[in-house]
């Protein structure tokens, strides 16, 4: 255990549990906790005051919490400790998730994603997560751990809104599971901000979907930027079973019009992120037909 003072910060006690339990303990306890991964956006909030802890809990020594294992039988299991440039440069995550490793290659810079963790940047729960849109066409599964047990909460139901997730107070993330998915998988993640800064979304989207004989299948449409979380637009992606046309194409567009609301803000109007979204979404969806149509039978 350290303790830690400066002049400007409130004194905060620096701990690195053993176990699980433990650090289950301190959760527990009355005194303001706060879980400790690469620790990229919390030490910028306890520096300016946005957040003042009485304990750090440094959680990424714990037991598989750095566990990177893939089988094509049963996926990808991601500790929640390894860090955001294992998705650039795993092998694993390169040949069998690409929407995932493309994505990861936009997240902030290779010096930021060597500090940031998969369960803290997932835990942090920014309406434009891009990491979340990408695993959400993964169908990803979070697990976590708590003195009452263990608990899988697909991503899809781990978002409540603005920075708010499922977890209870002295719930832990150990790691994120991604099911296998068919070789002659493809997606796509485009994005457009403000002069290259990711942290001035305008809109984003990412599109997934696999060729299984002659037909595109398992579509996914994850979209950023348009409502307090990224999400998914079930309806949309039904439209585009089986071989999708313009036709198809510009239905899909028109559901997941219906369904998001983006806000203005002090970068871009609505309907101006709406538009956005509309042409990245509609070049997304084109380029995974033609690569998919593109692979030999």
């Amino acid at each position: 255990m350290l303790f830690m003072e400066t002049r400007d910060l409130k004194p905060f006690h620096y701990i690195r549990p053993e176990s699980l339990q433990e650090a289950g303990r301190y959760l527990a306890s009355e005194e303001a906790v706060k879980l400790l991964g690469g620790g990229n956006t919390l030490l910028l909030q306890i520096r300016s005051g946005q957040e003042s802890p009485d304990i750090l809990l440094d959680v990424k020594h714990l037991p598989g919490f750095g566990d990177v294992r893939y089988h094509h039988n049963q996926g990808l299991k991601l500790g929640a400790a390894v860090n955001l440039q294992h998705l650039v440069v795993g092998l694993e995550i390169r040949r069998h998730y690409p929407l995932l490793h493309q994505t990861a290659q936009k997240l902030a810079s290779p010096q930021v994603r060597n500090r940031a963790t998969i369960g803290g940047t997932l835990a942090w729960a920014s309406p434009i997560s891009e990491l979340a849109a990408a695993m959400l066409c993964y169908d990803a599964v979070c697990h976590t751990w708590s003195p009452r047990g263990h608990r899988e909460i697909p991503l899809a139901e781990f978002y409540l809104g603005d920075y708010q997730t499922a977890l209870a107070r002295d719930e832990i993330i150990t790691h994120v599971h991604l099911p296998p998915f068919p070789n002659r998988t493809y997606g796509i993640y485009h994005r457009q901000t403000v002069r290259h800064d990711g942290r001035r979304m305008i809109a984003g989207a990412a599109v997934l979907a696999y060729r299984k004989q002659q037909a595109l299948t398992h579509w996914r449409i994850a979209v950023l930027g348009m409502d307090n979380r990224p999400k998914r637009i079930p309806d949309a992606e039904a439209v585009l079973e089986g071989t999708p046309g313009e036709a198809e194409i510009a239905r899909a567009l028109e559901i997941v019009q219906e369904q998001i609301h983006p806000a203005d803000v002090d970068y871009a109007r609505a309907d101006y992120r709406r538009a956005s979204l509309n042409a990245l979404l509609k070049q997304a969806i084109t380029e995974v037909i033609h690569h998919l149509q593109s692979i030999r039978s």
